[in-house]
């Protein structure tokens, strides 16, 4: 991947705030000689998981989120653990959310959540062959699987009912996959 040709020189960068997954930064920068403060927020990297059921539904988590003050329609996803493999977290954030294990998981693709503001780097898998056991969210996460057929949870998609970029992006990319197969 290619940086920037303009020259980015940081001139002083302060830790602003460390919490349980991430840290924000503000550095004084200087680009093409004009000086000016930019904040990040530093991300340890996540997963998005499009577990497909019988080539024809998907399973997704209704999920409060607080930025928003609203539930949201979308695909389970997780932070990664220290020294955590993106596949096994997907693995992980699977049966935690929803209660189902993969047989198969397989990366699909890779982005950034939101580079403006986040070094936040997603890697996303779908899962297939999936078998029901018991799903363990975390004590904070406020959730409920939903099953729906993809055609429907698509049409969610262009309708606005689901609006997250993670799972707008997964669903995508799904079903383009299971297009060439079928």
């Amino acid at each position: 991947m290619r940086r920037s040709t303009r020259r980015v020189r940081c001139l002083k960068r302060t830790s602003v705030y460390q919490g349980r997954v991430v840290t924000l930064i503000r550095e004084l920068l200087e680009i093409g000689g004009m000086r000016m403060v930019r904040e990040t927020i530093l991300h340890p990297g996540s997963v998005v998981i499009v577990p497909i059921l019988d080539q024809s539904r998907v399973v997704l988590v209704r999920q409060y989120r607080r930025a928003i003050d609203q539930d949201l329609l979308e695909l389970p996803a997780g932070t990664l653990n220290p020294g955590e493999s993106p596949a096994a977290c997907a693995r992980r954030e699977l049966k935690e959310e929803t209660g189902w294990n993969a047989g198969r998981i397989r990366r699909i693709g890779a982005f950034y959540a939101a580079p403006g503001v986040s070094s936040e780097w997603m890697t996303m898998f779908l899962a297939t062959d999936l078998t029901r056991t018991k799903a363990h969210p975390e004590p904070d996460e406020l959730l409920i699987p939903v099953i729906l057929p993809l055609q429907t949870a698509l049409a969610k998609m262009r309708s606005g009912k689901i609006r997250d970029a993670k799972s707008i992006i997964g669903l995508l990319f799904a079903e383009r996959l299971l297009r060439r197969k079928a």
